[in-house]
């Protein structure tokens, strides 16, 4: 999955993401967070920041077949793939979601050239 921030590109390749469902990152001066949900193998990336306070997510047990994550802060829970709190105090906020999308990494490294590549040892 690759995503652009502020003409600045960064990639996870699907074997990072896919052993971990939350990733808390930091890219192109923003607090990011990238998400993946095993079942539908897709995911997304949202900024961190809310309402001035940065929040770190980790995985939380799914619920209905929903994927969900909790924020450490407040211990609300969001779902991974909307970003928006269904449960606890920030119920019904929405995380601001960045451009991304999934691709062969051939054809992203053609487009993004000079484009950061995740490993798991820098998140």
């Amino acid at each position: 999955m690759g995503m652009t921030v502020s003409g600045l590109a960064k990639a996870y390749p699907f074997s990072a993401i896919a052993g971990r469902s939350v990733i808390n990152d930091h890219f192109a001066g923003e607090e990011v967070v990238v998400t993946f949900e095993s079942l539908s193998e897709s995911g997304a990336a949202f900024q961190r920041r809310l309402d001035g306070r940065t929040l770190t997510f980790e995985p939380s047990a799914p619920r209905d077949g929903v994927a969900l994550m909790r924020d450490q802060e407040t211990g609300s829970l969001w779902q991974v793939l909307t970003g928006q709190a269904v449960e606890g105090p920030l119920f019904g906020e929405r995380l601001d979601r960045l451009p991304s999308h999934y691709s062969f990494w051939f054809a992203w490294s053609d487009f993004h050239p000079r484009s950061e590549l995740y490993t798991s040892a820098a998140g």
